[in-house]
Parts: C-alpha cells; sequence; structure tokens
C-alpha cells in the first residue's frame, strides 16, 4: 500500500538510505518477474489523490483573490508601476507561506508546483514593473523601445531565476529547478535578441546551445544516481524537461528555418537523422523527454518528405500519422527491449555504466 514516493519520504526523513531502498526495489522486481524497475527515474506521480487537484485549485483562487484586494488597496493610493509592483507582494509573501506547509511540511507536489509558480510569478512581474517605469525614459529615442524590451526582459528573466533558486534552496523541490532553467534561458534570448547577435536566436543556434548545456548538467545529476532512487533523480528529471524543448526548437531553427519557413526533403531529410540520434542517445539515457518534445518535429519532417514524394495533402497526413504513432507505440512498448539494443553496442562498465544506466535482464520463467 505504498509507492516511490512513500519510499522517497522515507528517505528525506532518514528511515531508509538509498542503499537500502535500492534493494528493495529490486527485490520487487525479482518478486513480480517485470524487467522494468520501480524507478525507472520517469515517474510523474504529480497527485497521490484528487484531493491535491481540489487544493491545488484552492491555492490558485486563494493567491488571485489576495492579489486582487492587494491591487484594490495599492493602486488606487498609488497607480504606477511601483504601486503594481507592491500589490504583488502580498501574493508572494502568501505563496511562501503556503509553501512552508504544504511543501516543506505536507510534500505535496501539485500543490507545490502551483505555489513555486505563484511565487516566481509574483517576483518576477513585480521586478520588471520596478524596472519597467525607468526603462520608460529610453522610449524617447529611436533605439528607446528595443532597449527597454530588451531590459525588461533580461530583467523579468534573472528575477525569476532567483526566485527559484531561493524557492529551491529553501524547500527542495524538484520542480524549482525546471522553473530556474527556463527563466535563465529566457534572459539570455532577451539579452541575445535585443543587445547580441538576434541571427543566433532566429536561427535556433543560442537555443541548441542552451539546451545541451542544460542537459548536460541532468546527465551529471543522472550519473550521480543511476538507479534513479534519490530526489537527485528528479532533480536531473526536470532539466531533461527544460532542456529537450530548447534542443529541438534550436534544431527546428538551424534545419527548417524560422519558424518552419523551410520545409524540403533535404533540411526534412538532416532533421529526421538528428532526431533518430537523439531518440537514440534518449534510450541510453533511459530519458524520454528529447523524444517526447521532438514528436512534432519528427511529424514535419515526415510530412515534408512524404508532400514532396507527391502523395498529396490526405495521404501525407495519413503517412505521417501512421508513421509516427507507429514509432511511438512501438518504442513506448517496447522500451526496455530497444534499450538493450542500444546499450549493446555501447561501452560497458565504469564511468560508462553511470552513464547509461543497464536495463534489468528479464527474468526467466517456468
Amino acid at each position: 500500500m505504498f509507492d516511490r514516493n512513500d519510499l522517497k519520504a522515507a528517505q528525506d526523513a532518514g528511515v531508509l538510505d538509498g542503499e537500502t531502498i535500492a534493494r528493495f526495489e529490486a527485490f520487487m522486481v525479482q518478486r513480480s518477474g517485470s524487467d522494468a524497475a520501480m524507478g525507472d527515474g520517469e515517474s510523474l506521480k504529480f497527485l497521490a489523490n484528487l484531493n491535491d487537484v481540489f487544493l491545488s485549485i484552492g491555492i490558485v483562487l486563494l493567491i488571485i483573490g489576495i492579489a486582487t484586494f492587494s491591487g484594490t488597496f495599492f493602486l488606487p493610493s498609488n497607480p504606477s508601476a511601483l504601486g503594481a509592483a507592491m500589490a504583488l507582494v502580498p501574493p508572494a509573501a502568501a505563496a511562501w507561506a503556503l509553501a512552508e506547509y504544504f511543501c516543506a511540511r505536507r510534500r505535496l507536489l501539485l500543490p507545490s508546483i502551483v505555489l513555486c509558480l505563484a511565487f516566481c510569478g509574483s517576483v518576477g512581474v513585480a521586478a520588471s514593473l520596478l524596472f519597467g517605469e525607468n526603462a520608460v525614459r529610453d522610449i524617447e529615442t529611436v533605439t528607446g523601445p528595443l532597449r527597454a524590451l530588451g531590459n525588461l526582459g533580461v530583467v523579468g528573466g534573472l528575477s525569476t531565476a532567483g526566485a527559484a533558486l531561493a524557492f529551491f534552496a529553501r524547500f527542495r523541490l524538484p520542480f524549482a529547478l525546471f522553473v530556474l532553467a527556463l527563466a535563465l534561458a529566457a534572459a539570455a534570448y532577451a539579452g541575445m535578441a535585443f543587445f547580441g547577435d538576434t541571427r543566433m536566436v532566429i536561427g535556433g543556434t543560442l537555443a541548441l546551445l542552451i539546451g545541451l548545456g542544460t542537459l548536460a548538467i541532468a546527465i551529471v545529476l543522472d550519473m550521480g544516481d543511476p538507479k534513479r532512487t534519490s530526489r537527485q533523480a528528479d532533480f536531473a528529471f526536470w532539466l531533461h524537461l527544460a532542456a529537450a524543448p530548447q534542443i529541438i526548437l534550436g534544431l527546428r531553427g538551424m534545419t527548417f528555418g524560422f519558424f518552419g519557413a523551410d520545409t524540403g526533403t533535404a533540411s526534412a531529410i538532416i532533421a529526421l537523422c538528428a532526431l533518430l540520434g537523439f531518440a537514440v542517445i534518449s534510450l541510453a539515457l533511459n530519458r524520454r523527454a528529447l523524444i517526447v518534445s521532438s514528436l512534432l518535429t519528427y511529424g514535419l519532417a515526415i510530412s515534408a518528405i512524404a508532400s514532396d514524394l507527391g502523395l498529396g495533402a490526405l495521404n501525407t497526413t495519413i503517412v505521417t500519422l501512421l508513421i509516427l504513432g507507429g514509432a511511438v507505440v512501438l518504442i513506448g512498448g517496447g522500451w526496455s527491449t530497444a534499450r538493450r539494443v542500444v546499450l549493446s553496442v555501447l561501452p560497458r562498465g565504469g564511468l560508462f555504466d553511470r552513464l547509461f544506466p543497464p536495463e534489468p535482464k528479464a527474468l526467466a520463467t517456468g
């Protein structure tokens, strides 16, 4: 009557250590005759029961209510960006106070995610408003509006990242790393777009570089916990989730052009080959985020190739759906088998076993 979340809670409370949990999970895998470990590193258990959803809805309504009341208190007396920023202080404080109970004590994941978003969002918007009041003076020049937007983007991203870092430092919520990574990326995009080389953003180069950097950090965390039994694996999961879309968007920008402007056969084949490479890496790392994030780009590449073969709009759609859906079903249903095939051609032992976690062997029956 317990699951992996309960085991993690026991580890965090000092009742069980990581080695004991790993041995217990291995025993349960053997006892059930399954070749899939309990801790596959990507169990999305955002809620323990429907009460978590109910509670999260209540938190959203409460924070909105506090923000509305705060706005009616501060804005009439100070109808400015400063007044609007001050109005966001109470909802941010309320989100932090509620997190002290629901995140620090109760460890309810979905409500904690909602509170993290409320706190980080309030801080980020408030900081942007405070800075925006000074940035308005720059609009008098021709390039002023662009500088103002760029500064707002950088300040908003960095302040949101700072709030996420504070939330993570206090509550050790893995989701806060997701917010931190995306906020820093947003600040980098704004800074490069308005003050650097815009082509790096439009062409996807910056997104690819940031995504690969985030992925590298996630892999390092995974290597510290190859069995995926500790909270470190959850930290890595959210960083994988933050890295994957940026890698795929960067790849799309570099192959298809801005917003998929160029979907010719050559670009589609290049993108498809690169995506297949990412799929192999995803299998080797035992992380599905890269594959999930690239489904749309897979579809665009397949559709472009089918269209250039003269199949027509309807037939192109049918072929794309059949190939894409079939591939997802095959990989999803035979994930363990596909991993064993990929791992069979990769080096094993030592560092490689930490980088590419071995797949549990299927037990013989009969």
